[in-house]
């Protein structure tokens, strides 16, 4: 039991002292750069600022509404963040209603098909397919998309 006692102890002491030794650096340097931390508090200030007219824009009825991407539904498969979008064992209406109606569909045979997605954009040619079986999404394959 003593030796427990003393174990826990030294524990307990070397915590403190690592703890110690971790907060001493920051109190310096917060008293040798007391521009620096006024500084800091001016921007803070600043920003809280910033937001709160922001969130009262955001509060009032008539305020401008950010503008929504408008995206042509046949066209969702020129656009990465709708690929993102596609789940394992969604239907193939549900991919239609994300991506557009598939350039190509093959069948496969035995439930499976593939729909293809390809064409040009103004980064150049892409191209990506899904593989369905029995209508569920089991693989997604996303084109390389370039900026």
């Amino acid at each position: 039991m003593k030796k427990l006692t003393k174990v826990i102890i030294n524990g307990v002491l070397v915590f403190a002292m690592q703890n110690t030794t971790i907060a001493e650096p920051t109190a310096v340097a917060e008293k040798s750069n007391p521009d620096e931390v006024r500084l800091l508090k001016s921007t803070i200030s600043d920003l809280e600022e910033r937001v709160s007219r922001l969130e009262r824009l955001l509060k009032l009825p008539n305020a401008p509404q950010p503008e929504v991407e408008k995206v042509d539904p046949k066209s969702g498969w020129k656009y990465r963040k709708f690929w993102l979008q596609l789940k394992e064992g969604m239907t193939a209406t549900q991919v239609e209603s994300i991506l557009g109606h598939p350039t190509r569909i093959d069948d496969m045979g035995g439930g499976f098909q593939k729909f293809f997605y390809w064409g040009e954009l103004p980064t150049g040619a892409i191209s990506g397919y899904i593989e369905i079986y029995e209508n569920g999404v089991y693989k997604v394959y996303i084109p390389t998309f370039r900026e």
